[in-house]
C-alpha cells in the first residue's frame, strides 16, 4: 500500500477516464487541500463520480486535531472500503502526514500520499459559492494540547503574486467572495522578504474587480492588530466578522495551554472590535477539560464568554494527543465532568448568540446567496458580511447573487429575511 509516489495512479492520455470521490474532514485549509487534488486528478484523466455509482477510487483527505478526528477518519476509510471492496482507497491528509502508523491496521488503503506531493493552487471550489483559498500554512505556537505544528510543519506564505494569479482566476470563475485561509493566518507574511502582512495583502486582493468581499477564515488573539482593526472598519471589502480562537477564559489553564494571552487582553481585544466596527461579529472556540481544569477555571470560561457575546462557540472536550506537552499533565478531568461541561458551556453559548443576534432585527444587510436551504427546501439561505446565515423565500436565479434583505425573524440557527429593494 505504502509507496509514497502517486503518479503510477495519475492517468495517461489515451485511457479510460476512472471514476473517484474525494472525501475531506477537518478545517478549511483542508478543503483547499482537497480541491488542489481534486484538479490535479481531474486533468489526469479521472472523473468525478455521481451520487448513484460505486467509485473506482476514493481519496480521503483525513484530519487529527482531536482524537475523535482520528477515528472519524479511520472509520470513513473502512466504511468506503466497505461499500465498494474492490476500489483503490487513497488516504492523504493530518493523519497520514504524522501518524501513517495509525492507518497500518486498516487492511485494504491503496496508497498514502503526502500532502507535500500536490503544487497548490486551485481554479474553483467545488460545489461552493465561496471559494477557500489558503495563503499560508504551517504554525510556530506549538500550544500544548494541539498536534498542528507538528503534523503542518513551520509557518509559510504564499508569495502576494501568487495569491493575486490564483484569486483572479477563481473571480473570472464568478466567485463573488473569496475566504483566506491557513493554518496561522495571522502570520501571514513573515517569512517573506518582501516584508508585507495580511492587512497588506488583503489591500492588494481588494484591487480585483468583480471581487465583492474577502473574508478571514481564523486569527490569533495576537494577530489581530490595530492596522487589521482600522482596515475592517474602513474597508468595504473585507467582512466584519472574525473567528477568533479563546480555548479557554481562565488565565491558569491558559498559560498551561501556552496560549500567549491572557482573559484580560482578550476581552480587551473583543471590545475594542465592537466599539470600532459597527456590526462585527466574533465567533470562537472552547477546549473543555484540559488537565487540571477545575469548576473555578471552567466558570471564568462561562464567564468570559457571557462577557464578549460571541455569535458562535465551537466546543471541542480536550482529548490527549501524543507528542504534545499536555499528554504529560497531571490532573486529568473526568470525561463524565467534561460531558457535563460541554452541555453547560452550550447553554451559555446559545444565550449568547441569541442575545447577540437580537440586536439585528429589523436591520438591513446583504446576503450573498448559496443555494435552497437544506432543511427547508422552500427557502433560499446565504450569508451577510458578519456571518448571519439568512433563510429567504424561493426565487429563481439569485444564486451567487449578492440581494438587500431587512432581518424579521430570528430562529436558533439563523434569520429570516425578506427582500427589499434599496437600502
Amino acid at each position: 500500500m505504502k509507496s509514497l509516489n502517486p503518479s503510477p495512479l495519475l492517468g495517461i492520455n489515451g485511457e479510460q477516464s476512472r471514476t473517484i470521490k474525494f472525501i475531506t474532514l477537518g478545517c478549511k485549509a483542508n478543503q483547499y487541500d482537497t480541491q488542489s487534488i481534486r484538479e490535479r486528478f481531474l486533468s489526469k484523466n479521472f472523473q468525478e463520480a455521481d451520487k448513484n455509482s460505486l467509485p473506482e477510487y476514493f481519496l480521503i483527505n483525513t484530519c487529527t486535531v482531536t482524537s475523535g478526528a482520528d477515528q472519524k477518519s479511520c472509520n470513513i476509510i473502512r466504511k468506503c472500503l466497505r461499500v465498494n471492496s474492490k476500489a483503490k482507497v487513497i488516504v492523504t491528509g493530518c493523519l497520514a502526514e504524522k501518524d501513517s502508523q495509525a492507518l497500518a491496521n486498516i487492511k485494504g488503503i491503496t496508497l498514502i500520499i503526502k500532502k507535500s506531493f500536490f503544487p497548490e493552487g486551485i481554479s474553483s471550489f467545488d460545489q461552493h459559492t465561496r471559494a477557500f483559498l489558503k495563503i499560508q500554512d504551517g504554525c510556530s505556537n506549538f500550544c500544548t494540547y494541539c498536534k498542528v505544528a507538528l503534523v503542518r510543519g513551520k509557518e509559510r506564505s504564499k508569495e502576494l503574486k501568487e495569491v493575486m494569479r490564483e484569486a483572479k482566476k477563481l473571480v473570472a470563475g464568478g466567485y463573488k467572495e473569496i475566504v483566506l485561509t491557513g493554518i496561522c493566518l495571522g502570520a501571514y507574511g513573515k517569512d517573506l522578504k518582501s516584508k508585507i502582512d495580511l492587512v497588506d495583502a488583503v489591500m492588494a486582493l481588494e484591487k480585483i474587480e468583480g471581487l465583492l468581499r474577502i473574508r478571514l477564515s481564523s486569527i490569533e488573539a495576537g494577530d489581530v492588530t490595530l492596522k487589521l482593526i482600522k482596515h475592517l472598519k474602513l474597508s468595504k471589502k473585507l467582512c466584519r466578522h472574525l473567528h477568533i480562537p479563546m480555548q479557554s477564559g481562565d488565565n491558569q489553564i491558559l498559560k498551561l495551554m501556552n496560549r500567549k494571552y491572557t482573559r484580560e487582553k482578550y476581552l480587551s481585544l473583543v471590545k475594542k472590535l465592537q466599539s470600532s466596527v459597527q456590526g462585527i461579529s466574533v465567533t470562537t472556540d472552547c477546549l473543555v477539560g484540559f488537565p487540571g481544569e477545575t469548576e473555578v477555571n471552567f466558570k471564568n470560561t462561562l464567564d468570559l464568554i457571557n462577557k464578549i457575546v460571541p455569535l458562535k462557540v465551537h466546543i471541542f472536550p480536550y482529548s490527549s494527543r501524543p507528542q504534545t506537552k499536555a499528554a504529560g499533565f497531571s490532573g486529568v478531568v473526568n470525561s463524565r465532568v467534561i460531558r457535563e461541561r460541554c452541555q453547560r458551556l452550550s447553554a451559555v453559548a446559545m444565550r449568547s448568540r441569541l442575545n447577540f443576534m437580537s440586536k439585528f432585527l429589523n436591520k438591513k444587510f446583504s446576503v450573498l446567496i448559496e443555494g435552497r436551504a437544506q432543511d427547508a427546501p422552500d427557502f433560499l439561505e446565504g450569508l451577510t458580511d458578519n456571518y448571519f446565515q439568512v433563510k429567504l423565500p424561493f426565487k429563481p436565479g439569485l444564486n451567487n447573487k449578492i440581494i438587500n434583505v431587512k432581518i424579521i425573524k430570528i430562529s436558533q440557527d439563523s434569520f429570516t429575511g425578506e427582500y427589499i429593494d434599496n437600502f
